[in-house]
């Protein structure tokens, strides 16, 4: 008790800083962009590795790989680029340097600080490494973690020493009651572990960390690199870079985040040199926790509150006509608070400017003007007249409750709300929902036109998607007719063909031939279905030449009536092809995908091997052909032996899955793909051009291009992840250069996975666009996704703090209370993590080195920039328009709910940003600009733009036993 008692003054007491905010302003939340340019002013890098807290253990270094060779001909790339018209495709005869910032550095209201560019040329000649977490094998929610016996005493030292390690920082408030019974699953689940002997292994930096520890009594050392002792009871050599010999201290959290080893052989220490030494004589006595059931407690954790969020979202009367979607964005966006017993929200009479939900505890009585009283508990909902109160009846919502409105623009409270008790709060101003949704009015209709679509009998049996589905309802027509108005007449050939859903009033639909359809259509439901259908030769009707005739009889019978109209021809507009309606009636019909097979390759005896492109632990990637044919592609081969012992095999089949959705110029294609006993194989496009790195490079160490190629690359790479996210697919890895270990050698347009399996990235096809490729950590996303993966420079602060259970919150304790980065805490991750990739990427591409990468900065000091989000334009810069460090403030937003291309237009936010503007897409995805920089090609296999493999040997990577009949069934789709 006496260690437990010192140990407990030893923790440090929170600043004023850390403070709970009662704020609720979102917007006091998030600073605007004149805000943070202002504020930039005065921001530098020269701190950039201090460390706040006294941890002992070595840092864990930003891994990096290394280039075999000079890849292309930099200076020969600078001379030969040019600026563009990105809107009418010409090159144009303009300097590097645009304009927007005068001579002297300043103006356009650009933030110019003194952040330097880094001193050494690390991460613009060399590529990063990536950091990745393997998924769970399968989530349950039902999931109880385990519990071992503690005293009260082990639970409070436990709890004390989380707050001290910067993964669980002020996790643990003990004003925060919420947050401390949620983490107390966390302190359960850790387990007793003692070490008898000095010199033992506990972690070793050549394997991936199972466990976090944390010192109870006894001591640790931090070994360079650790030579074990011949005899137990010793230590071993090598030299001692750390140590951790007081209660409390800990190590290996890193671990619980990605899949990685310690910075240090982490070895038992002497009993001499423990300031609590174990009463038994043991080395040292621990608390650990796996990293498993720690990532098991905090995403399965996150998936039950989330879960309820929504269902209380449902029940919001204004909200019940809502898809999923729009109320994942809307609770994404809310803004949590505590407030106290007693305080008043607001009171009657009061602007209505916001909606409110009850978190987890607390008590709101709602008092009105004569005297109603009513108390609401958890996960209900109040206030929300201020996002109702102009729906008007059309919207289709019943609204129990009416505000008061001075007019439509100003909603009043009508009845007063008061905490009777400690209540969580969560709160969306209104205008925060028009940002994240728009129109509820619309995002109302919307979504029942959406469910509407989807239960028509031919579209239910047809072969579209839902980004397709988006698309369809976003081009519906609204109509307004008046009685006896006929839609159809039963008989007539058809000129127009289209499907109409009634939005009010009454349309008789009467059919002589067939008596049974005979009916009166009221407001949600359809007619005209049977006019999308090809007539008895299987051609459409109207302008498809068809000879389509009605089979109903359709007039409008009540006074006035609004109509939904949705035209064949918008309809083949959308899915390109309208024998897709409908085609899961038929036989044989096969969709259009991103696998274009190759005629007669269904194995290696078809293909003829060229050259050897990659080497890696996993496989290889050769160049081939189709025999007698000069159409090259990339042949990926992957070991299964090697993948089911690294636990990849999923990641594989992911890839694959992912990639046969995709058909697009700027997404890399899949061929084909076959598999022998052995191996599984991808046959993949050639992109020839080389990486962008080389084009950001340019004729300087740290390079950076003209600001027209900038965005000719941004926005193609823009029309590549769209195309991914309309398919529910997201990134996760957008970069401009392959990732690899130094163990491993490669020149890939496909890399290959070792065991931090390789990255993305983004290559010049031979017409000089920017090609996406590599999808291993691709994954189709139809919620969130909670899987730690990326490379360090690009990654998203939710993706960082998802995972680490309000991980880095001391990393802001000195900038905002500890209450302003909840929001961004512990919520998954989904399609923002690329939109934020993508504004690192843009940052590279206009100044040659990426936003949050300072020199000599380490793993932990870079995640709390990231986390921070703080970043500043160069002294040194490229001259760029104002529009353009717009467009990266709203791309780098901590918070994805609040970043360009998760509001309420979603991508066509950032296509119709001021900086984009001028960029004609119609042209760009023909490929009808000119593109900044052409590579040059000298045949179909050329490969004269990537590093050189001339002096790699293909060594035999089939090494293991044979794939047992159970083991082939996990390929089998393959």
């Amino acid at each position: 008790m006496k260690r437990l008692a010192s140990f407990k003054k030893s923790k440090s007491s929170k600043s004023a800083n850390g403070s709970k905010s009662k704020d609720n302003n979102q917007d006091s939340i998030h600073q605007s962009f004149d805000s943070w340019a202002t504020d930039s002013t005065s921001s530098t890098s020269s701190n950039a590795t201090t460390e706040d807290d006294k941890y002992q253990e070595p840092k864990q270094t930003i891994r990096m790989g290394t280039r075999r060779g000079n890849i292309a001909n930099i200076d020969k790339i600078s001379q030969q680029m040019k600026d563009l018209h990105v809107k009418s495709g010409s090159h144009a005869v303009t300097s590097k340097n645009l304009e927007g910032i005068d001579e002297d550095g300043t103006g356009a209201g650009v933030a110019v600080t003194n952040h330097l560019r880094p001193q050494t040329p690390s991460v613009s000649n060399n590529v990063m490494a990536n950091i990745y977490s393997a998924p769970l094998p399968e989530f349950d929610i039902t999931y109880t973690p385990p519990v071992f016996p503690k005293t009260d005493s082990d639970v409070e030292f436990i709890s004390i020493a989380l707050q001290r390690n910067f993964v669980f920082a002020n996790a643990l408030s003990d004003d925060d009651v919420v947050r401390k019974r949620e983490m107390k699953q966390v302190v359960d689940a850790f387990e007793p572990y003692r070490v008898k002997y000095s010199g033992e292994l506990i972690l070793s930096h050549k394997e991936v960390g199972e466990y976090f520890y944390i010192v109870k009594e006894g001591s640790v050392r931090y070994y360079e690199k650790y030579k074990m002792p011949s005899q137990r009871g010793v230590l071993g050599g090598g030299k001692v870079i750390g140590l951790a010999n007081k209660p409390g201290q800990s190590f290996g959290e890193l671990c619980l985040l990605y899949d990685c080893p310690p910075p240090a052989d982490c070895v038992s220490g002497e009993e001499s040199e423990a300031e609590a030494p174990c009463g038994d004589g043991a080395a040292c006595s621990l608390w650990r926790i796996h990293r498993e059931i720690f990532r098991q407690i905090l995403a399965l954790r996150t998936m039950r509150r989330d879960k309820k969020l929504r269902e209380a979202l449902e029940k919001v009367p204004c909200l019940r006509g809502l898809d999923t979607e729009y109320l994942k964005k809307i609770a994404d966006a809310l803004n949590p608070r505590n407030v106290d017993a007693g305080e008043v929200l607001f009171r009657e009479g009061d602007p209505a400017n916001a909606l409110y939900l009850i978190g987890t505890e607390g008590k709101i009585q709602l008092t009105r003007g004569d005297g109603r009283q009513q108390v609401l508990g958890p996960y209900q909902s109040f206030g929300d007249e201020a996002i109702s109160h102009n729906l008007g009846e059309e919207a289709g919502v019943d609204l129990k409750r009416k505000s008061i409105t001075q007019d439509d623009s100003a909603p009043v409270r009508f009845e007063t709300a008061k905490a009777l008790q400690r209540t969580v709060i969560l709160s969306m101003s209104a205008n925060q929902f028009a940002r994240v949704v728009g129109s509820l009015k619309d995002a109302i209709l919307l979504s029942r036109d959406r469910r509407l679509l989807k239960s028509v009998p031919l579209f239910r049996d047809s072969d579209i998607e839902d980004f397709e589905y988006e698309l369809l309802t976003a081009l519906i027509e609204t109509t307004h007719c008046r009685m006896d108005k006929e839609i159809f007449v039963e008989g007539d050939n058809i000129d127009e063909p289209a499907l109409y859903i009634v939005r009010s009033g009454e349309v008789e639909v009467i059919s002589e031939a067939h008596p049974k359809l005979n009916r009166v259509v009221r407001a949600g439901e359809f007619f005209g279905e049977d006019t999308l259908t090809p007539d008895e030769n299987l051609k459409f009707g109207g302008a498809k030449g068809g000879n389509k005739y009605s089979e109903e009889t359709c007039d409008v019978v009540s006074e006035t009536a609004v109509l939904g109209k949705l035209t064949l021809a918008t309809i083949d507009s959308v899915i390109q092809d309208l024998h897709r309606l409908g085609c899961k009636r038929k036989k044989h019909f096969k969709r259009r995908g991103g696998v274009s097979e190759v005629e007669g390759v269904e194995s290696l005896d078809d293909l003829e091997f060229h050259r050897l492109f990659g080497a890696g632990t996993f496989g290889r990637v050769w160049i081939v052909s189709p025999l007698g044919k000069r159409v090259p592609s990339a042949l990926k081969i992957q070991s299964k032996r090697e993948l089911l012992d690294q636990r990849q095999a999923g990641g594989a089949q992911r890839e694959r899955s992912v990639m046969v959705k995709l058909d697009h110029p700027f997404v890399c294609k899949l061929v084909s793909t076959f598999q022998d006993e052995a191996c599984i194989y991808m046959l993949i496009q050639f992109v020839q051009g080389g990486e962008l790195l080389n084009l950001i490079q340019g004729g300087d160490v740290y390079g950076g291009l003209p600001e027209s190629a900038a965005k000719f690359f941004t926005a193609g790479i823009l029309e590549g992840l769209t195309h991914m996210h309309q398919r529910q697919i997201v990134y996760r890895d957008l970069k401009p250069e392959n990732g690899k270990t130094d163990s491993i050698n490669t020149r890939a347009n496909i890399s290959l996975i070792n065991h931090l399996v390789f990255c993305s990235l983004v290559l010049i096809d031979k017409d000089g666009y920017p090609v996406i490729i590599d999808f291993g950590f691709s994954k189709i996303c139809t919620d969130k996704t909670y899987t730690f993966c990326g490379t360090p420079l690009y990654l998203a602060p939710e993706i960082i703090l998802s995972r680490g259970m309000y991980c880095y919150a001391n990393i802001i304790m000195s900038l905002v209370s500890i209450h302003a980065l909840i929001p961004f805490m512990n919520k998954g991750h989904d399609r923002g993590v690329d939109y934020w990739a993508l504004g690192c990427l843009t940052y590279e591409m206009l100044f040659g080195f990426t936003p949050f990468y300072v020199s000599g900065i380490d793993q932990k000091g870079l995640f709390k920039r990231i986390v921070r989000g703080k970043w500043s334009i160069p002294k040194d810069h490229n001259k760029v328009n104002r529009s353009a460090i717009e467009f990266i403030w709203g791309l780098l937003q901590r918070r994805s709910a609040e970043r360009l291309g998760c509001l309420a237009g979603g991508y066509r936010d950032i296509k119709k940003h001021a900086w984009l503007q001028e960029v004609n897409f119609g042209k760009l995805i023909k490929k009808q600009i000119q593109a900044p920089w052409t590579p040059e090609i000298d045949d179909p296999l050329d490969t004269s733009n990537f590093e050189s493999m001339d002096d790699a040997e293909d060594e035999d990577f089939l090494k293991g036993k044979p794939l047992t009949a159970k083991e082939q069934i996990i390929f089998r789709d393959f």
